[in-house]
């Protein structure tokens, strides 16, 4: 397993930011002044590592992660670990072949339309607010900001959590919804790592194993969007 999918596999404490960009000013007589910079709004996860890692058993891991260095992205997902696919688990109430049989008609700005709806009830909800939405292989995932029904037109419309960001024609294109979507992170902070003492193993006699691994801070995972 690569190495930004174990540490999100074996974390032990998670913090989500996809917050704009906003700068405050104060003027003199006490006046707020917010300005809004215009980004890609990517995610960004600080995950924190237990020192419960044994290091014979993640030598792979810590290869990995030199390797990577703080350049290399990896592509990651919530859906491989049953107990972290609960965080971003679909909310709507269509089933997979319904979810599939959808496809893009347009998507400018943060208005994701879709078409090929399913022949559900109008009141159906096709998303929930902050359920996940990746359009086709691409992995930069966008939200629902809203609760999204089927109505009763022919296409529906999806206010998004951020504008399109991807470079490619996305008419056409199927979607992937909750847990099952990935994400294209890097890590520009790479915690180095040393042994301490502890997970002591044998095997036939021979000592396998006297030590843990503990990082020296915690893991920022940072969407990479530069080729969105």
């Amino acid at each position: 397993m690569a190495g930004l999918q174990t540490i999100i596999n074996n974390c032990n404490g998670m913090v989500i930011n996809r917050r704009k960009v906003v700068g405050l000013q104060i003027t003199r007589n006490e006046i707020p002044r917010i300005s809004l910079t215009p980004t890609r709004q990517p995610w960004k996860f600080t995950l924190t590592m237990p020192s419960s890692l044994k290091y014979y058993e993640h030598r792979d891991l810590l290869e990995a992660l030199d390797t990577m260095d703080r350049v290399s992205p990896e592509i990651v997902t919530f859906s491989s670990n049953a107990c972290l696919s609960w965080i971003f688990r679909y909310q709507g109430q269509l089933n997979n072949a319904q979810i599939a049989g959808m496809s893009v008609q347009s998507f400018v700005g943060n208005q994701l339309v879709l078409q090929n709806l399913p022949p559900v009830p109008s009141t159906v909800a096709i998303f929930e607010p902050n359920d996940l939405i990746q359009l086709g292989n691409y992995p930069y995932p966008f939200t629902s900001t809203t609760r999204v029904t089927r109505g009763s037109g022919s296409t529906v419309t999806v206010t998004t959590n951020r504008p399109n960001i991807l470079s490619v024609n996305v008419v056409g294109l199927g979607l992937t919804v909750g847990n099952n979507c990935d994400f294209n992170m890097f890590c520009p902070n790479m915690p180095t790592y040393k042994l301490i003492p502890g997970g002591y193993a044998q095997s036939n006699g021979t000592t396998i194993n006297n030590a843990l691994i503990e990082f020296s801070d915690d893991f920022e995972l940072y969407e990479y969007v530069g080729t969105a």
